[in-house]
């Protein structure tokens, strides 16, 4: 084995630090003897290909550029020379010689691993189309939806899929930017081999489809025919978009459902475990939360997904700070520039730390690449409200509807924000009725009619409307809301029960607590008045008492 052979061989037993050291010292020679033939050109160029190589599985992104760089211009060379490789070599070109395009695609990844997406697209466009392979053009396609060009990245992405019809990825690809379902079929089934038969592809991209096109009933019934009828039961892909529909529909409970079925499926599957993470903070169920986010973060910490998840289990534990989420969001956008899941952890974090402004910035980022994402304008809405801008809030409400579509989340939002008005609450009505038409099982409507019903005055409305709701959900703010009415219309023992169940369900919940507390309180004054009353008129001394202290006590007493 000569000098070279050594080099290679280490390249293939992917000893990379060993390989780091000799390569180097290897073009060290070559440098610095060019009287002597150390290594022949091609030889040369290889060795320099295999340096960067080992740089880059090391991960030094910077240095591996610089190298790959310099192959390029010594490929120039060789292919200027008029003997590219000598008929003394021991290894044909083909098996010896990396091409270019190859080369150029390495460089790309480490432009991307260093966040420098131009250049890397600079490099790839450098590249002839008739050269372009099918990972070539996928790498562009992705770059230029970064970059806004959705019309090159869909020549990319048509491109890949000409070549590999199976190329799922760049089918969701096509239909997240717009092509038909319809025209994505045709494309795949065109570039099957004559009389292939594949029904669950044509399923799965009608599935995908109605994702991309936010009809999310019609999705979830096809993913769910695939899953019952189509020989892929409990596919974790299948059961896992079955779940993702649910989220995006607004069906948090089904959604939550689907996600654990998937995780269980699979517990080292990533794909929307940040979804899965958001429902299980919103829901508070910490223990769970905390064992996922360490598991996901045992399969992999260069991914955004077991950042978000530690970030939500942050946000809603109390042996964390809560200064650490935006710590993992940032870890997330990192990891992923783009990954809307981080900006909306991260508004939501900086919005619990009273810093509204900056939440909103991050809030508004996530529109800009979600622009149908219902929990980037509840965020916002949120943000506007607290920094008293509510017109904002209100167009901010309305462009929801407008964007999403008039669903109960939706009309529920913009009725909210209608409340913070004055004396717009008789508008609001009209929007919460329709939503809690749409979907009665939605109980956000329920929740903000219940405060106009109790700011109005309408004890008996409301409490009625309560125990209807109680009859088929029991949350805590339900039972809340319900002790608020019954304290109202003196049923004191009833509303002691309620706020003792909401208290029950959560213990943190503030307004339950309160409302014990001032009930309690106003019913030990009512009491001991009673019986001071019942103790003196037994007394001696009756014609000494005036009444003053039950009156001071009374008059003390706040109903509210």
């Amino acid at each position: 084995m000569n000098l070279f052979d050594h080099v290679r061989f280490l390249h293939e037993s992917e000893l990379f630090h060993d390989l780091k050291q000799l390569s180097c010292i290897v073009i060290s020679l070559c440098d610095n003897n060019p009287n002597t033939e150390v290594l022949s050109l091609s030889q040369r160029y290889q060795c320099m290909v295999y340096y960067g190589n080992s740089l880059y599985h090391l991960g030094e992104f910077l240095r591996a550029e610089n190298i790959y760089k310099k192959a390029l211009l010594l490929k120039k060379a060789l292919n200027k020379s008029k003997g590219k490789i000598t008929a003394t070599t021991p290894v044909q070109p083909s098996q010896d010689v990396t091409s270019e395009v190859d080369v150029k695609y390495k460089l790309y990844q480490c432009l991307s691993q260093m966040k420098q997406f131009r250049e890397a697209m600079s490099i790839l466009e450098g590249i002839s189309s008739k050269q372009r392979t099918a990972k070539v053009n996928v790498a562009l396609a992705k770059l230029y939806v970064m970059a806004g060009m959705d019309r090159s990245a869909i020549t990319s992405y048509k491109e890949v899929i000409r070549e590999c019809p199976f190329s799922l990825e760049s089918i969701q690809g096509l239909l997240s930017l717009g092509v038909k379902g319809a025209d994505v079929a045709a494309l795949v089934m065109n570039g099957l081999p004559h009389g292939a038969s594949c029904d669950w592809l044509s399923s799965w991209i009608k599935g995908q489809a109605y994702l991309a096109t936010r009809e999310y009933g019609n999705a979830i019934i096809t993913f769910k025919q695939m899953d019952q009828k189509m020989c892929l039961k409990d596919n974790v892909y299948i059961v896992n978009s079955i779940a993702e529909a649910r989220f995006y529909e607004g069906n948090d409970t089904a959604a939550l459902t689907g996600f654990q079925r998937s995780h269980q499926l699979d517990p080292l599957f990533l794909k929307n475990m940040d979804l899965f993470s958001y429902l299980l903070a919103k829901e508070k169920k910490t223990m769970e939360l905390q064992r996922l986010s360490e598991q996901l973060m045992k399969v992999t910490d260069k991914a955004p997904e077991p950042w978000i998840s530690f970030g939500y289990y942050s946000l809603i534990s109390r042996k964390v700070a809560r200064t650490r989420t935006v710590y993992f969001a940032q870890k997330a956008s990192i990891i992923d520039p783009f990954n809307v899941e981080a900006y909306l952890l991260k508004g939501t974090a900086l919005f619990e730390l009273k810093k509204s402004q900056d939440a909103s910035l991050h809030f508004q980022e996530a529109l800009r690449h979600a622009p149908h994402r219902y929990e980037a304008y509840h965020g916002l809405i949120s943000c506007y409200l607290s920094l008293h801008r509510t017109r904002e809030a209100l167009a901010c409400a309305g462009k929801a509807i407008k964007t999403i579509g008039s669903n109960p989340r939706t009309l529920t939002i913009y009725a909210s924000v209608l409340t913070n008005e004055p004396n717009m609450s008789a508008k609001a009505k009209p929007y919460l009725e329709k939503a809690m038409k749409l979907d009665p099982s939605y109980l956000e409507p329920v929740y903000v009619m219940a405060e106009i019903l109790l700011r109005d005055h309408q004890y008996d409305k409301g409490t009625e409307m309560l125990r209807k709701q109680l009859h088929t959900h029991n949350t805590c703010r339900l039972h809340q809301q319900l002790g608020d009415f019954l304290a109202q219309i003196s049923e004191p023992l009833e509303a002691l029960d309620e706020y003792n169940i909401a208290l029950s369900l959560d213990p943190t919940n503030t307004r339950a607590r309160e409302g014990k507390e001032r009930v309690e309180k106003h019913n030990d004054v009512g009491l001991e008045s009673t019986y001071d009353l019942e103790d003196m008129e037994g007394s001696d001394n009756d014609g000494d008492f005036d009444g003053s202290d039950v009156e001071s006590n009374w008059s003390e007493t706040e109903f509210s």
